[in-house]
């Protein structure tokens, strides 16, 4: 089987417009939850986001191709040309040899996609007939025109597929990158995963699943991963991108190599809707899948996980009794941070993001924080890296993503 290495790295969230300085800010427990600025919130009963205040656009495509994409295709170029330059695999032009062009394929993710423009051309549409509505909108909208823009700007020519579910989109959007390689349909892929629904339908809809946290006046505490007064999760957009390619290649071009991918496992709840299976069944099913592939638990030795850590209720409870099961009670259990009180959970993105976050905190030999934890939970009793970051060297990293109707996706990544 093909062995698979990440040789480029990109991501933008609240916190930076790149991954060096997000990566930074997260090491130093910063936090990039606020009033949500893009709309006005007066009626809503959540009124805070890990919204982006500072990208521009126009700095990663021509004005006059703005408005024909919704912003997480705008984030998700934003990340990606940084894993493309990194990568090395671009040309003076900004495109990838035509050589390889080929054998270079996308693989992208959202959870819901173009939200904001189906609002508004809803809107639109009912206001105004339909004769209004911008002949731009479904091309904007749809999940998988982030590997048709990506595609395009790259001239990236192979197998070009997206994942939809939920937030495990961006996990599972790597799993198939790798899939497409170790069976040899390509040579390497440009994953990305990105979400930007920070809109009056994303907020409103949430909460009105009570699934957001309420701490309108106290922003910066609003998101607490395996706090015992967390009371939900705090929306965030982004996006993050991963450059897979086969070892062989990147060895013989002489490409730095972040980490291989030495394990992944996927599963389904079977369960309900939006609540996880009890007790994190399918969360352990789809962790030991990838402990299984990367070699097993006794001969793997996991130096830090990047908790899907949502700050809900079940979410976190679940995860933490699922992981106590997966490493055999907690003393076994290693480091655990969930990054989601900092930079919000990303949705369809978190996954991608994370990713990235658990290469750089193995490259870089510090663990990032679980912020806000300020009062324990006796039944989330694992090492959560509490408040501030851990300097550690660590060999082997896991990252889990869970999704709403039960669909879960783990990674795994060893230093090279």
């Amino acid at each position: 089987m093909r062995r698979i290495v990440v040789t480029g790295l990109g991501m933008i969230n609240s916190l930076g417009l790149n991954k060096g300085n997000s990566f930074k800010s997260i090491i130093d427990g910063k936090c990039g939850v606020k009033r949500i600025t893009c709309f006005d919130t007066t009626d809503f009963p959540v009124q805070i986001a890990a919204e982006i205040t500072d990208f521009d656009p126009n700095e990663v495509m021509n004005p006059k191709e703005v408005k024909k994409a919704d912003r997480f295709i705008q984030l998700a170029l934003k990340a990606s040309k940084e894993a493309m330059i990194e990568s090395g695999l671009l040309d003076a032009e900004g495109k990838c040899e035509a050589s390889i062009a080929d054998r270079f394929g996308v693989s992208s993710a959202a959870g819901i996609g173009g939200l904001g423009n189906i609002e508004k051309n809803s809107i639109t549409c009912f206001e105004k007939g339909p004769r209004k509505i911008t002949p731009f909108f479904i091309p904007s909208a749809l999940v998988n025109m982030l590997g048709g823009f990506t595609s395009i700007e790259f001239g990236i020519k192979g197998p070009n597929v997206s994942s939809v579910t939920a937030c495990a989109a961006g996990t599972h959007a790597i799993i198939e990158a790798a899939k497409t390689i170790m069976l040899n349909g390509a040579d390497r892929m440009l994953v990305i995963g990105a979400e930007s629904t920070i809109c009056p339908v994303g907020i409103g809809g949430f909460a009105a699943m009570k699934a957001l946290s309420s701490r309108n006046d106290d922003p910066l505490k609003a998101s607490r991963p395996f706090d015992k007064d967390r009371d939900g999760f705090v929306m965030g957009e982004g996006a993050g991108a991963l450059v897979l390619e086969d070892y062989e290649s990147a060895k013989a071009r002489g490409a730095k190599i972040y980490a291989e991918l030495i394990g992944f496992g996927e599963s389904g709840d079977a369960n309900h809707m939006t609540t996880p299976a009890p007790e994190g069944e399918g969360a352990y099913r789809a962790m030991k899948a990838a402990l299984s592939m990367a070699g097993n638990v006794a001969n793997v030795k996991i130096g830090y996980i990047n908790a899907h850590g949502t700050s809900t209720g079940y979410n976190d409870l679940f995860e933490t009794i699922a992981l106590r099961n997966v490493f055999g009670g907690k003393e076994n259990v290693p480091p655990v941070s969930s990054t989601k009180g900092q930079i919000g959970h990303c949705l369809g993105a978190a996954g991608a993001i994370e990713a990235v976050i658990s290469i750089m905190a193995m490259n870089e030999g510090i663990l990032p924080p679980t912020i806000n934890q300020e009062t324990p939970d006796p039944e989330c009793d694992l090492d959560y890296i509490p408040n501030v970051a851990r300097e550690a060297k660590v060999e082997i990293v896991m990252s889990n993503s869970f999704g709403f109707g039960g669909t879960n996706g783990v990674v795994i990544f060893k230093k090279v």
